[in-house]
Formats: structure tokens, sequence, C-alpha cells
């Protein structure tokens, strides 16, 4: 009797710290508004580049589950400007108070440009190419409300800015998503021939009862997901980017050892030369104009991150990091990307392939044509999960 006691105890404490756990992932809140200070409804609410996403009840109250990792909350409503707070699962807030402020407020400082009447029309394929992407998956795509678009080109820089007025709702039927998409910045710049954009996209899957649909949804997604940039900053934040498939290159610095030597032995203008062969002295002068480091190839993909103090993780490489992937079994065939820093300065990685700052990051070759909407999976997705 006392054994089965026990018994019962251990499993009502096993059951107790997951629910306490399970709640400890839960943010709750309230959204009010800046002006009345009374709670909005109908405000949505979402983790930036996932499927996770609510709406604030009649009193202003939301409840959000929030999966492992670290994102970007948004909450958004109509008339009102778009609120921002990056979050992580391990710490959350108790409860969070956000308050929102009409647009009229954030548009009294801002001066409004025109745009071009017929900006789809001339700019529309620009745009289409590098948002949407030229995959075999954006033939899928559909953008339902183009007219939200606002299309700018100034021919100082040469460079062409698209804007949005509403979130665009994008229908990838390859993939299988509905989504909402809070266009916030998208420029082609054709004297440098870079494209860069950001944005809050807000998944959901498309409603069907066809397994045979969900089955092909399904295996979609694995093929867009193997060898994306998701992918590989998942592995290499697991130390598991060689196990995964991926081949890696790029530079690490290592010291100059003999140039350590020498400055060990010979300071100039200070060290006495009268015993010191003119030979010798030579080679010191020499090694002293070197550098304190020669830049060296490296293939260890756990080269390319390290932990911090706080358990954060940073990855960091010079010029360009070249990763090739390939799966021939899944009719996969091997490609090479490119990533670089763009400031040359150190971006955190989180455990589900996010990274920060984005902007700092410019994808090349094969991933500068893959990795655009077309392709895009949430931030939660696992692949080996099945679709609901």
């Amino acid at each position: 009797m006392q054994k089965i006691l026990s018994l019962s105890l251990i499993l009502w404490l096993c059951l107790t710290a997951h629910s306490a756990l399970a709640q400890s992932n839960i943010l709750t809140g309230i959204i009010n508004d800046s002006a009345s200070g009374k709670p909005l409804a109908g405000v949505s609410l979402f983790l930036n580049g996932t499927s996770k996403g609510t709406v604030t009840r009649s009193d202003g109250k939301f409840e959000l589950a929030i999966p492992p990792g670290r994102y970007e909350l948004i909450a958004s409503a109509i008339g009102y400007g778009t609120w921002l707070r990056e979050i992580n699962s391990r710490s959350l807030p108790s409860s969070l108070k956000i308050v929102l402020h009409t647009k009229a407020d954030e548009l009294a400082s801002v001066t409004i440009e025109p745009y071009l009447k017929d900006g789809w029309k001339k700019y529309g394929k620009t745009f289409w190419q590098y948002f949407i992407g030229t995959t075999e998956n954006a033939s899928a795509c559909t953008i339902k409300n183009k007219d939200a678009l606002r299309f700018h080109f100034y021919l100082k820089s040469n460079q062409l800015s698209v804007t949005a007025i509403e979130p665009l709702l994008i229908e990838n039927k390859a993939l299988g998503y509905e989504l909402e998409y809070r266009l916030e910045r998208f420029v082609c710049d054709y004297a440098s021939q870079i494209v860069s954009y950001y944005g809050y996209p807000l998944f959901r899957d498309m409603p069907t009862d066809d397994p045979e649909k969900k089955k092909k949804w399904e295996n979609n997604r694995q093929l867009a997901y193997m060898g994306s940039m998701m992918h590989f900053m998942r592995s290499v934040y697991n130390n598991r980017a060689r196990e995964e498939g991926f081949l890696v290159k790029y530079k690490t610095p290592v010291p100059n050892i003999e140039k350590q030597r020498v400055k060990g032995l010979y300071q100039p203008n200070v060290t006495k030369t009268d015993s010191i062969p003119i030979d010798t002295l030579r080679h010191y002068w020499q090694v002293l104009r070197e550098p304190d480091y020669f830049m060296t190839p490296a293939t260890d993909p756990g080269g390319l991150m390290t932990t911090t103090a706080d358990q954060t993780h940073v990855m960091f490489f010079y010029d360009d990091c070249t990763v090739i992937y390939g799966n021939p079994r899944r009719g996969i065939a091997y490609a090479e990307s490119a990533i670089r820093l763009m400031n040359q300065r150190p971006i955190a990685i989180d455990e589900n392939g996010s990274y920060y700052p984005q902007n700092e990051v410019l994808n090349l070759q094969s991933w500068g044509i893959t990795q655009n909407i077309s392709n895009l999976l949430p931030r939660d997705y696992d692949i080996n999960s099945s679709i609901p």
C-alpha cells in the first residue's frame, strides 16, 4: 500500500512539474489604447515568422503559447501603428501591458511621398522575382491584395522602394500556407544589385479535408526545409551541421606564431643589435611587417559558433561562408550557397533557426534565389511533425 502511494505521489509530482513548465510558456497580458486607456478588442498578436498568433478578447486581454526560442512579438490593429518587442521563452514576463498608438500620431512627423500609380505594371515583375521568387513554388503563389502595394522609384539613387498600406494577403498553394505579411521595407538597389526586404509574416495552414493534398503539402514543406537557411542555422546551433549534410568553407584567423616569437626576442629601437647577425635582423624586420594573424581556410562547422557567458549562441566568420548541401535520396541536387555578414559583426542564432540582427546577413548564390516567400516556412515548423 505504501509503495502504491509513493508511486502515485511521484506521478502527481511529475504531472505538476509538467503543468508548471507548460504554464511558464504561456504569455498573458492586455492591450490598451494610448489616448483613452481603454482595452482594445480584436488586436492581432503573433510571433513574427511563425504560425503562433491570437487576438485580444473584449476586455483587451490575451494568452499566447510561446514555443522554445527567441521571437519578435508583434501587435497590430487597423488604424494603429505596429508594436514590436523581442521576447525569449526562457524569460517571459509574468504579464505584459501593451499600449498601441493611432497611426495619426505617427504620421504627424512623417512626410507622405507620392507613389507610382502604374507601379505594379512597371515594377511588379521585379518585386515578384525577389519577394515571392522564381522557384517552382512561386508559380503556386498569389498576392490577393496587390493594390495595397505602393511603388516608389528614386532616380538619384537608382533605387526602387516598395511599401504596403495594409498586410499583404499571400496564398501559397505549394506549401499550404496563407500568410499575412506586414511589409516594412523592400529596396532594390540597381547600382549595387542588392535587394533587401523585411516584414512581419504570420502563417496559417490552408484548410482542407483532402488527405492527398495534406500529404503533398508536407512533402513540399520538407523539401523547402532541407538545405534552407533555417535548416542550416538550426544545425549550427545544435552542432550538427556536418551530420545534417552541410559542407562549409570559410576563413578563420590563425595566430602568426613566428611574429609572436620574434616580438619576444626583438623590439625595434629598444633591443641592442650588436650581437645579432644582419641576416637575422632582416628576418626580424620582415616578420614584424606581417599581420598578427593569417586568414586560413576552415571546414569545421563548429568553428562558426561560440557561446557567450549568458548562453547566447553567436556566429561569426570573415568574408563569405560557403555552404554546400544536397540530398540525392530526396532528389535534392547539390547546390552552393553563401552568406555574408554585411558589417563583419557577430550575429546571434537561436534554436528555432532565427538570427539577429537579420539585416546583417546577405544571402548569396543559391540562397539568394531560393530564400524568399515561395519557400518560406514558419519558425515553429518541425520537419518531424505532420500537418494537423
